[in-house]
């Protein structure tokens, strides 16, 4: 069994903000992937790696490459995985679901590859898929929470948790812990805020509560103006934003500047050091929901901060977090399969349960769903914090 702690990395003066920019569109063998140093050594074991890593949504998928860096880094220092390295295969997928088939054929062919790592968006993920099962190859995905993954394949599985989850346990969260009742909820219009968004509004409204305006609103939109008067206009308690990080920032700020100071709670696409950054204080007293915080006490999770800390010059977000403990995961399932091959990799990875990983217990479902609990929490003092009460 793969066991997380050695954290071999403090002396290690890597640039790592340099090698994500160098980022190729296959890279293969990662020389920048974790090995010690120098080039991949001979018989290393290859795990395929796609996601967004490039243009306006890159930060998702260069997050989780970090994670996945880190984590190979440090297994290669342990004695890798049945004696060997491992590496990672990168590929660059844009945000175009397009090239989800393209991308799960070429993986697919190169027949080192034992299981996949990824994706930043649920299309990309949902149109390779077919593909995947086709030849058998499992893929473990970090940032992907639409519902149609849920069950679609035998060998998919995910670290990160479902976009009805996710918005269920937020409504329960904020009207068990926060007694609202009246809430104007903002999506954006893709599978991922709508699913967030459509779970979220049905448990408030099962808990007793009304959803008081509900508004789709698309990516890249800068002007929220007419979208938060329309929002505030109902006389809600609080208002809920099922987005991204960039367009989270805009909506708090633009709140704020309308002279509203409700409570305002986001779903995990926003839980990201750079919508603080974005909302400035603004951000201050948000609330959000993510799998992941680096202040979690645990033993793993501080020593994985520290870790990525010493690495990167920066906190992990729940990205890397959710991909460094995809990796484990794989890792773990081939020294326990005894080899490389994928179906014996695919079953190992569905057996397991209640991995330590830093962003808590690892189990998965029967559909391939991530069981365990979500990690609440409020931006103070320009920083996520656990909330504990």
């Amino acid at each position: 069994m793969i066991i997380m702690g050695s954290r071999k990395t403090a002396g290690l003066a890597l640039a790592a903000g340099a090698a994500l920019l160098v980022l190729s569109a296959c890279s293969s063998g990662g020389g920048d992937s974790g090995e010690s140093g120098g080039t991949a050594a001979e018989g290393a074991i290859p795990l395929g790696y796609t996601a967004t890593l490039s243009g306006d949504f890159a930060s998702y998928g260069l997050e989780m490459r970090e994670g996945i860096d880190l984590a190979i880094e440090e297994i290669n220092a342990d004695g890798g995985v049945l004696g060997r390295d491992l590496t990672t295969e990168v590929i660059d997928d844009e945000g175009k679901p397009a090239n989800g088939p393209v991308i799960a054929q070429e993986l697919c062919d190169d027949a080192n590859v034992p299981a996949v790592l990824g994706f930043s968006f649920s299309s990309v993920a949902l149109s390779g898929l077919p593909i995947y099962t086709q030849c058998g190859l499992p893929v473990v995905a970090s940032a992907v929470t639409s519902p149609e993954l849920s069950g679609a394949s035998d060998v998919f599985f995910r670290t990160v948790f479902t976009d009805a989850y996710q918005g269920a346990e937020a409504a329960r969260f904020i009207s068990e812990n926060r007694g609202v009742k009246k809430v104007a909820v903002l999506y954006q219009q893709d599978d991922y805020g709508k699913g967030v968004a459509d779970a979220f509004s049905e448990e408030i409204e099962a808990a007793g509560g009304e959803v008081t305006s509900s508004q789709a609103y698309q990516l890249g939109t800068v002007n929220f103006g007419s979208t938060v008067d329309t929002a505030l206009k109902g006389d809600p308690d609080a208002v809920f934003i099922g987005g991204f990080y960039t367009e989270a920032g805009k909506i708090v700020t633009q709140i704020r500047d309308a002279g509203s100071e409700l409570p305002i709670f986001a779903s995990d696409g926003a839980a990201s050091p750079l919508f603080i950054d974005l909302a400035g204080e603004n951000a201050e007293g948000v609330e959000v929901y993510a799998a992941f915080s680096a202040s979690d006490p645990r033993a793993e999770s501080s020593g994985f901060v520290e870790s990525f800390t010493a690495k990167y010059d920066k906190e992990p977000s729940s990205w890397a977090a959710l991909a460094y403990d995809a990796t484990y995961v794989v890792a773990d399932a081939i020294e326990t399969a005894g080899s490389t091959d994928r179906a014996a990799v695919a079953d190992a990875i569905r057996q397991t349960q209640d991995f330590a990983g830093v962003s808590g217990s690892i189990s998965f479902d029967d559909e391939g769903n991530r069981v365990g609990d979500l990690t609440f929490q409020r931006v103070e003092d320009g920083k996520f914090a656990v909330i504990t009460e």
